[in-house]
Protein backbone atom coordinates (compact mmCIF):
# COMPACT_ATOMS: atom_id res chain seq x y z
CA UNK A 1 0.00 0.00 0.00
CA UNK A 2 1.51 3.38 -0.98
CA UNK A 3 1.64 6.36 1.36
CA UNK A 4 -1.04 8.27 -0.51
CA UNK A 5 -3.53 5.42 -0.10
CA UNK A 6 -2.64 5.16 3.58
CA UNK A 7 -3.28 8.87 3.98
CA UNK A 8 -6.67 8.63 2.30
CA UNK A 9 -7.68 5.68 4.47
CA UNK A 10 -6.57 7.53 7.59
CA UNK A 11 -8.55 10.59 6.48
CA UNK A 12 -11.69 8.53 5.94
CA UNK A 13 -11.29 6.94 9.37
CA UNK A 14 -10.91 10.38 10.93
CA UNK A 15 -14.00 11.66 9.19
CA UNK A 16 -16.04 8.58 10.10
CA UNK A 17 -15.03 8.98 13.73
CA UNK A 18 -16.04 12.65 13.66
CA UNK A 19 -19.48 11.82 12.30
CA UNK A 20 -20.09 9.40 15.17
CA UNK A 21 -19.14 12.12 17.65
CA UNK A 22 -21.36 14.59 15.80
CA UNK A 23 -24.32 12.20 16.01
CA UNK A 24 -23.70 11.64 19.73
CA UNK A 25 -23.51 15.38 20.34
CA UNK A 26 -26.73 16.06 18.47
CA UNK A 27 -28.56 13.41 20.50
CA UNK A 28 -27.01 14.51 23.77
CA UNK A 29 -28.03 18.13 23.22
CA UNK A 30 -31.67 17.20 23.52
CA UNK A 31 -31.00 15.51 26.85
CA UNK A 32 -28.30 17.59 28.45
CA UNK A 33 -28.73 20.94 26.73
CA UNK A 34 -25.41 22.84 26.87
CA UNK A 35 -23.30 19.75 26.15
CA UNK A 36 -23.56 20.66 22.44
CA UNK A 37 -20.90 23.37 22.70
CA UNK A 38 -18.54 21.06 24.57
CA UNK A 39 -19.07 18.26 22.06
CA UNK A 40 -18.34 20.50 19.11
CA UNK A 41 -15.05 21.50 20.69
CA UNK A 42 -14.15 17.88 21.39
CA UNK A 43 -14.92 16.89 17.80
CA UNK A 44 -12.86 19.74 16.36
CA UNK A 45 -9.93 18.94 18.63
CA UNK A 46 -10.15 15.25 17.71
CA UNK A 47 -10.10 16.04 14.02
CA UNK A 48 -7.14 18.36 14.29
CA UNK A 49 -5.17 15.81 16.31
CA UNK A 50 -5.94 12.90 14.00
CA UNK A 51 -5.34 15.00 10.89
CA UNK A 52 -1.83 15.66 12.20
CA UNK A 53 -1.32 11.92 12.64
CA UNK A 54 -2.58 11.35 9.09
CA UNK A 55 0.14 13.65 7.77
CA UNK A 56 2.79 11.32 9.19
CA UNK A 57 1.57 8.60 6.84
CA UNK A 58 1.65 10.84 3.79
CA UNK A 59 5.37 11.06 3.05
CA UNK A 60 4.92 11.53 -0.70
CA UNK A 61 2.51 10.66 -3.47
CA UNK A 62 5.00 8.23 -5.00
CA UNK A 63 3.50 5.83 -7.55
CA UNK A 64 -0.14 6.43 -8.42
CA UNK A 65 -2.80 4.26 -10.12
CA UNK A 66 -2.24 3.69 -13.83
CA UNK A 67 1.54 4.14 -13.64
CA UNK A 68 1.51 7.93 -13.31
CA UNK A 69 4.11 9.47 -11.03
CA UNK A 70 5.12 12.95 -9.91
CA UNK A 71 7.78 14.33 -12.26
CA UNK A 72 7.18 11.64 -14.90
CA UNK A 73 8.74 13.51 -17.83
CA UNK A 74 11.76 14.78 -15.93
CA UNK A 75 12.45 11.57 -14.03
CA UNK A 76 12.33 9.44 -17.17
CA UNK A 77 14.41 11.81 -19.30
CA UNK A 78 11.63 12.13 -21.85
CA UNK A 79 11.98 15.86 -22.42
CA UNK A 80 14.90 18.16 -21.79
CA UNK A 81 12.56 21.13 -21.50
CA UNK A 82 10.67 22.01 -18.29
CA UNK A 83 7.34 20.42 -19.19
CA UNK A 84 5.47 21.51 -16.08
CA UNK A 85 7.04 24.96 -16.12
CA UNK A 86 5.84 25.53 -19.69
CA UNK A 87 2.26 24.69 -18.71
CA UNK A 88 2.49 26.87 -15.60
CA UNK A 89 3.72 29.83 -17.64
CA UNK A 90 0.90 29.57 -20.17
CA UNK A 91 -1.75 29.20 -17.44
CA UNK A 92 -0.29 32.25 -15.69
CA UNK A 93 -0.49 34.32 -18.87
CA UNK A 94 -4.07 33.20 -19.49
CA UNK A 95 -5.03 34.10 -15.93
CA UNK A 96 -3.53 37.56 -16.24
CA UNK A 97 -5.55 38.12 -19.41
CA UNK A 98 -8.75 36.65 -17.93
CA UNK A 99 -9.02 36.24 -14.13
CA UNK A 100 -11.97 33.86 -14.58
CA UNK A 101 -9.90 31.36 -16.59
CA UNK A 102 -8.66 29.29 -13.60
CA UNK A 103 -12.23 28.31 -12.76
CA UNK A 104 -12.70 27.26 -16.37
CA UNK A 105 -9.58 25.10 -16.35
CA UNK A 106 -10.55 23.42 -13.08
CA UNK A 107 -14.02 22.67 -14.42
CA UNK A 108 -12.51 21.37 -17.65
CA UNK A 109 -10.53 18.77 -15.70
CA UNK A 110 -13.59 17.69 -13.75
CA UNK A 111 -15.56 17.12 -16.95
CA UNK A 112 -12.64 15.31 -18.55
CA UNK A 113 -12.02 12.96 -15.62
CA UNK A 114 -15.66 12.31 -14.74
CA UNK A 115 -16.44 10.88 -18.18
CA UNK A 116 -14.17 8.14 -19.57
CA UNK A 117 -11.49 9.02 -17.01
CA UNK A 118 -8.65 11.56 -17.19
CA UNK A 119 -7.76 10.99 -20.82
CA UNK A 120 -8.34 14.27 -22.68
CA UNK A 121 -11.58 12.94 -24.18
CA UNK A 122 -13.31 16.26 -23.46
CA UNK A 123 -10.90 17.97 -25.89
CA UNK A 124 -11.88 16.05 -29.03
CA UNK A 125 -13.75 18.00 -31.70
CA UNK A 126 -16.58 16.46 -33.74
CA UNK A 127 -15.31 14.42 -36.68
CA UNK A 128 -16.68 12.28 -39.48
CA UNK A 129 -16.05 9.16 -37.42
CA UNK A 130 -17.41 10.70 -34.19
CA UNK A 131 -19.84 13.58 -34.77
CA UNK A 132 -20.94 13.66 -31.11
CA UNK A 133 -17.97 13.72 -28.72
CA UNK A 134 -18.24 14.87 -25.08
CA UNK A 135 -17.61 18.46 -26.08
CA UNK A 136 -20.99 18.60 -27.86
CA UNK A 137 -23.05 17.46 -24.83
CA UNK A 138 -25.35 19.98 -23.13
CA UNK A 139 -23.37 19.94 -19.83
CA UNK A 140 -20.24 20.83 -21.85
CA UNK A 141 -21.79 23.84 -23.59
CA UNK A 142 -20.22 26.44 -21.29
CA UNK A 143 -16.81 24.79 -20.84
CA UNK A 144 -13.82 27.05 -21.40
CA UNK A 145 -10.04 26.79 -21.51
CA UNK A 146 -9.65 24.73 -24.66
CA UNK A 147 -7.46 27.44 -26.20
CA UNK A 148 -5.16 27.39 -23.16
CA UNK A 149 -4.67 23.63 -23.54
CA UNK A 150 -4.00 24.14 -27.27
CA UNK A 151 -1.35 26.78 -26.52
CA UNK A 152 0.39 24.55 -24.02
CA UNK A 153 0.30 21.59 -26.40
CA UNK A 154 1.77 23.66 -29.25
CA UNK A 155 4.58 24.89 -27.01
CA UNK A 156 5.37 21.37 -25.83
CA UNK A 157 5.21 19.86 -29.32
CA UNK A 158 7.81 22.42 -30.41
CA UNK A 159 10.35 21.16 -27.86
CA UNK A 160 9.31 17.50 -27.32
CA UNK A 161 7.17 16.20 -30.20
CA UNK A 162 4.48 13.63 -29.33
CA UNK A 163 5.76 13.20 -25.78
CA UNK A 164 3.39 15.02 -23.43
CA UNK A 165 -0.23 13.88 -23.40
CA UNK A 166 -3.14 16.27 -23.62
CA UNK A 167 -4.60 14.55 -20.55
CA UNK A 168 -1.52 15.54 -18.54
CA UNK A 169 -1.78 19.12 -19.76
CA UNK A 170 -5.40 19.30 -18.56
CA UNK A 171 -4.39 17.97 -15.13
CA UNK A 172 -1.37 20.27 -14.80
CA UNK A 173 -3.41 23.29 -15.92
CA UNK A 174 -6.02 22.53 -13.24
CA UNK A 175 -3.26 22.22 -10.64
CA UNK A 176 -1.81 25.59 -11.65
CA UNK A 177 -5.28 27.13 -11.72
CA UNK A 178 -5.99 26.39 -8.06
CA UNK A 179 -2.51 26.89 -6.62
CA UNK A 180 -2.12 30.17 -8.51
CA UNK A 181 -5.22 31.61 -6.79
CA UNK A 182 -4.33 30.33 -3.33
CA UNK A 183 -2.35 32.21 -0.68
CA UNK A 184 0.14 29.35 -0.38
CA UNK A 185 -1.47 26.79 1.91
CA UNK A 186 -2.78 24.66 -0.94
CA UNK A 187 0.20 22.70 -2.21
CA UNK A 188 -0.13 19.62 -4.36
CA UNK A 189 2.06 17.46 -6.56
CA UNK A 190 0.20 16.39 -9.68
CA UNK A 191 1.33 13.00 -11.01
CA UNK A 192 1.85 12.76 -14.78
CA UNK A 193 2.27 10.02 -17.35
CA UNK A 194 -1.32 9.71 -18.59
CA UNK A 195 -2.28 8.60 -22.08
CA UNK A 196 -4.91 10.29 -24.24
CA UNK A 197 -8.10 8.29 -24.74
CA UNK A 198 -9.61 7.04 -27.97
CA UNK A 199 -13.30 7.26 -26.97
CA UNK A 200 -15.49 10.34 -26.42
CA UNK A 201 -19.28 10.28 -26.14
CA UNK A 202 -21.76 13.13 -25.72
CA UNK A 203 -24.39 10.67 -24.51
CA UNK A 204 -22.09 9.44 -21.76
CA UNK A 205 -21.29 13.01 -20.69
CA UNK A 206 -24.97 13.89 -20.54
CA UNK A 207 -25.68 10.86 -18.37
CA UNK A 208 -22.77 11.25 -15.95
CA UNK A 209 -22.06 14.94 -15.37
CA UNK A 210 -23.46 16.12 -12.03
CA UNK A 211 -26.46 18.45 -12.20
CA UNK A 212 -26.44 21.81 -10.33
CA UNK A 213 -29.93 20.84 -9.13
CA UNK A 214 -28.82 17.58 -7.46
CA UNK A 215 -29.88 16.77 -3.93
CA UNK A 216 -27.34 15.84 -1.25
CA UNK A 217 -28.29 12.17 -1.54
CA UNK A 218 -27.87 12.25 -5.31
CA UNK A 219 -24.44 13.85 -4.94
CA UNK A 220 -23.36 11.26 -2.39
CA UNK A 221 -24.49 8.43 -4.66
CA UNK A 222 -22.94 9.88 -7.82
CA UNK A 223 -19.57 10.41 -6.17
CA UNK A 224 -19.61 7.00 -4.48
CA UNK A 225 -20.20 5.39 -7.87
CA UNK A 226 -16.95 6.98 -9.05
CA UNK A 227 -15.04 5.84 -5.97
CA UNK A 228 -15.20 8.98 -3.83
CA UNK A 229 -16.17 9.17 -0.19
CA UNK A 230 -18.88 11.50 1.03
CA UNK A 231 -16.26 13.77 2.55
CA UNK A 232 -14.27 13.92 -0.68
CA UNK A 233 -17.45 15.03 -2.44
CA UNK A 234 -17.91 17.84 0.08
CA UNK A 235 -14.25 18.77 -0.19
CA UNK A 236 -14.27 18.92 -3.99
CA UNK A 237 -17.46 21.01 -3.91
CA UNK A 238 -15.25 23.71 -2.40
CA UNK A 239 -14.00 24.34 -5.94
CA UNK A 240 -17.12 26.51 -6.21
CA UNK A 241 -15.25 29.15 -4.28
CA UNK A 242 -14.16 30.40 -7.71
CA UNK A 243 -16.07 30.71 -10.97
CA UNK A 244 -19.58 31.75 -11.88
CA UNK A 245 -23.04 30.27 -12.25
CA UNK A 246 -25.25 31.28 -15.15
CA UNK A 247 -28.50 33.02 -14.32
CA UNK A 248 -30.47 30.23 -15.94
CA UNK A 249 -29.05 27.90 -13.25
CA UNK A 250 -30.15 30.21 -10.42
CA UNK A 251 -33.33 31.92 -11.58
CA UNK A 252 -35.58 29.06 -10.46
CA UNK A 253 -34.57 29.80 -6.86
CA UNK A 254 -35.35 33.51 -7.16
CA UNK A 255 -38.81 33.61 -8.74
CA UNK A 256 -41.92 31.41 -8.46
CA UNK A 257 -40.19 28.93 -6.19
CA UNK A 258 -42.74 26.18 -5.33
CA UNK A 259 -44.36 26.60 -1.93
CA UNK A 260 -42.73 29.96 -1.21
CA UNK A 261 -44.95 32.90 -0.23
CA UNK A 262 -42.64 35.46 -1.84
CA UNK A 263 -41.48 33.21 -4.67
CA UNK A 264 -37.91 32.92 -3.33
CA UNK A 265 -36.23 29.71 -2.18
CA UNK A 266 -36.56 29.95 1.64
CA UNK A 267 -33.13 28.36 2.11
CA UNK A 268 -31.54 31.51 0.63
CA UNK A 269 -30.58 34.40 2.88
CA UNK A 270 -33.18 37.14 2.01
CA UNK A 271 -30.59 39.90 1.59
CA UNK A 272 -28.45 37.71 -0.63
CA UNK A 273 -31.50 36.60 -2.64
CA UNK A 274 -32.27 40.26 -3.34
CA UNK A 275 -28.69 40.76 -4.57
CA UNK A 276 -29.04 37.79 -6.89
CA UNK A 277 -32.37 39.11 -8.19
CA UNK A 278 -30.66 42.39 -9.06
CA UNK A 279 -28.07 40.45 -11.07
CA UNK A 280 -30.57 38.02 -12.58
CA UNK A 281 -33.90 39.86 -13.09
CA UNK A 282 -36.95 37.81 -13.96
CA UNK A 283 -37.05 39.29 -17.45
CA UNK A 284 -33.31 38.92 -17.95
CA UNK A 285 -32.70 39.12 -21.70
CA UNK A 286 -29.54 37.05 -21.33
CA UNK A 287 -30.16 33.98 -19.15
CA UNK A 288 -26.53 32.91 -19.63
CA UNK A 289 -25.18 35.99 -17.82
CA UNK A 290 -23.37 34.98 -14.67
CA UNK A 291 -23.08 35.60 -10.94
CA UNK A 292 -20.00 34.89 -8.86
CA UNK A 293 -20.25 31.67 -6.87
CA UNK A 294 -18.37 33.48 -4.12
CA UNK A 295 -19.31 37.18 -4.01
CA UNK A 296 -16.66 37.95 -1.37
CA UNK A 297 -13.40 36.64 -2.90
CA UNK A 298 -14.36 35.37 -6.37
CA UNK A 299 -10.75 35.11 -7.56
CA UNK A 300 -9.20 33.49 -4.48
CA UNK A 301 -9.02 29.75 -3.85
CA UNK A 302 -10.09 29.76 -0.21
CA UNK A 303 -12.77 28.21 2.00
CA UNK A 304 -15.30 31.02 1.55
CA UNK A 305 -17.54 28.55 -0.27
CA UNK A 306 -18.21 26.94 3.12
CA UNK A 307 -18.50 30.23 4.98
CA UNK A 308 -21.07 31.38 2.45
CA UNK A 309 -22.88 28.05 2.64
CA UNK A 310 -23.34 28.05 6.40
CA UNK A 311 -24.75 31.59 6.03
CA UNK A 312 -27.33 30.42 3.44
CA UNK A 313 -25.46 32.19 0.65
CA UNK A 314 -24.73 29.28 -1.68
CA UNK A 315 -25.73 30.11 -5.26
CA UNK A 316 -26.48 26.64 -6.64
CA UNK A 317 -29.25 24.44 -5.28
CA UNK A 318 -26.86 21.48 -5.16
CA UNK A 319 -24.48 23.47 -2.97
CA UNK A 320 -27.24 24.55 -0.62
CA UNK A 321 -28.29 20.89 -0.31
CA UNK A 322 -24.89 20.01 1.15
CA UNK A 323 -25.35 22.55 3.95
CA UNK A 324 -28.95 21.58 4.67
CA UNK A 325 -28.52 17.81 4.85
CA UNK A 326 -27.64 16.25 8.23
CA UNK A 327 -25.21 13.74 6.69
CA UNK A 328 -23.12 16.41 5.00
CA UNK A 329 -23.76 19.41 7.23
CA UNK A 330 -21.09 18.74 9.85
CA UNK A 331 -18.18 18.34 7.42
CA UNK A 332 -19.29 21.47 5.56
CA UNK A 333 -19.36 23.43 8.81
CA UNK A 334 -15.95 22.13 9.79
CA UNK A 335 -14.45 23.23 6.46
CA UNK A 336 -15.85 26.72 7.04
CA UNK A 337 -13.82 26.96 10.26
CA UNK A 338 -10.58 25.30 9.19
CA UNK A 339 -9.10 26.54 5.94
CA UNK A 340 -5.72 24.74 6.28
CA UNK A 341 -7.48 21.40 6.79
CA UNK A 342 -9.69 21.99 3.75
CA UNK A 343 -6.68 23.01 1.63
CA UNK A 344 -4.86 19.80 2.52
CA UNK A 345 -7.89 17.64 1.79
CA UNK A 346 -8.74 19.47 -1.42
CA UNK A 347 -5.25 18.80 -2.76
CA UNK A 348 -5.61 15.09 -1.95
CA UNK A 349 -9.09 14.90 -3.48
CA UNK A 350 -8.01 16.71 -6.65
CA UNK A 351 -5.17 14.23 -7.18
CA UNK A 352 -7.65 11.40 -6.59
CA UNK A 353 -9.93 12.93 -9.23
CA UNK A 354 -6.99 13.20 -11.62
CA UNK A 355 -6.33 9.45 -11.30
CA UNK A 356 -9.73 8.23 -12.51
CA UNK A 357 -9.78 5.46 -15.13
CA UNK A 358 -6.34 6.10 -16.61
CA UNK A 359 -5.65 4.55 -20.00
CA UNK A 360 -2.83 2.14 -20.76
CA UNK A 361 -1.45 0.15 -23.68
CA UNK A 362 -3.59 0.10 -26.79
CA UNK A 363 -6.38 1.98 -25.01
CA UNK A 364 -4.48 5.25 -25.31
CA UNK A 365 -2.01 7.34 -27.27
CA UNK A 366 -0.07 10.62 -27.15
CA UNK A 367 -2.01 12.93 -29.46
CA UNK A 368 -0.22 15.34 -31.74
CA UNK A 369 -3.28 17.59 -31.77
CA UNK A 370 -5.47 17.59 -28.65
CA UNK A 371 -8.60 18.11 -30.74
CA UNK A 372 -8.30 14.96 -32.84
CA UNK A 373 -7.11 11.37 -32.66
CA UNK A 374 -3.79 10.63 -34.32
CA UNK A 375 -5.54 8.38 -36.83
CA UNK A 376 -7.59 11.38 -37.97
CA UNK A 377 -4.52 13.63 -38.08
CA UNK A 378 -2.72 11.62 -40.78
Amino acid sequence: MNSHCMSLQMERAVRSCSRWFCCFCSISTGVFGSIDVLCNRVVLLLLLRLSTVALWFQVSYAQQPGGVVVGYYQNNGLCNADVEGIVTGIVSQATQADPTMPAGLLRLMFHDCWVEGCDGSILLDPSASNPNPEKTANPSATLRGFNVIDQAKSALEAVCPQTVSCADIVALAARDAVTGLNSGGLELDMPTGRLDGLVSSAAEATALIVSPQSTAQQLIQQFEQRGFSQDEMITLSGAHTIGQAHCNQVIGRLYNFPGSANGVDPTLDPTYAAQLQAQCPANNPDPSSGVDLDPITPFVMDNNYYRNGVSNRAVLASDTAIFQNFQTQFTSNLNSNDEPLWEQEFGDALVHLASLDLKSGNNGEIRVNCRMLNASNK
